[in-house]
């Protein structure tokens, strides 16, 4: 009995760990990453989906208003909705209330397990609040709806964005001796792989190498025990999560 208490805590905590996105500090130039031109990572049915959606507020901006087009000084923007994603899969804000100040960094979490395949394209509600020229409250409205994701069967193929940098699922899973870790990138550069326990613990850190393209890199687990693990990939700007399963026989 107490195993499973323990194992049933330890799937709740690993569920609240993983329900946030980590803002990337690091992004200096406001804007949201991936932009319009990058898009958002694709899926499968029934295989867990994690795209990271990063916002860096700006401090002012030029806008039309009603006093005609002036500087507005950035109070906050709020995300107000996000409609429209694949069945299965929700959205999660860091911080919380999905409102970011101005000249702070964000993000947006899109997880869950896609059920239906198809191209599906997120809608999301934003309001702008801020001041013209530091003195006359401005609230703005705006729609971003530029994105698509795109899901596949899992009897599909899906064909990878390599004019991106992107996790996809690790093969096989579950796994044995190895698994191959899967992902794309538009250049060659170096990305981090961590590995974490059920609890959150660090227990693999590494850097790859990665080229412009597909690439996969063989993780070697002959010495895993059993269970469920969770791993992050980086390049300094997108980090992706995604879980793995060791299976012995």
């Amino acid at each position: 009995m107490k195993k499973h208490i323990l194992t049933f805590v330890a799937i709740i905590l690993c569920n609240y760990i993983w329900a946030q996105c980590v803002p990337n500090t690091s992004i200096v130039n406001p804007g949201i990453y991936p932009d319009s031109a990058t898009g958002l990572a694709g899926g499968f049915v029934s295989t867990p989906y994690n795209e990271v959606i990063q916002i860096k507020v700006p401090l002012d901006t030029v806008a039309q208003t009603p006093l005609g087009q002036a500087t507005v000084n950035i109070d906050s923007i709020t995300l107000l909705s996000f409609s429209n994603l694949p069945p299965g899969l929700s959205y999660a804000c860091n911080p919380p209330t999905c409102k970011f100040v101005g000249g702070s960094n964000g993000c947006v979490l899109l997880a869950g397990t896609p059920t239906q395949a198809g191209t599906f394209m997120p809608i999301a509600i934003i309001s702008t609040k801020g001041k013209v020229a530091g003195l006359i409250p401005i609230t703005q409205i705006d729609t971003v709806d530029y994105y698509t994701i795109n899901i596949a069967s899992t009897s599909g193929i899906l064909n990878p964005n390599t004019n991106r940098f992107a996790l996809l699922p690790n093969e096989p899973n579950p796994f044995n001796n190895y698994t191959n870790i899967i992902f794309t990138s538009p250049i060659e550069k170096i990305v981090t792989l961590k590995l974490f326990n059920l609890i959150g613990k660090e227990i693999l850190s590494r850097q790859i190498k990665g080229s412009a393209g597909k690439n996969i890199y063989r993780l070697e687990t002959a010495e895993w025990p059993s269970g469920i693990y969770m791993y992050t990939l980086s390049d300094g700007i997108s980090t992706y999560t995604r879980k793995m399963i060791s299976s012995k026989r």
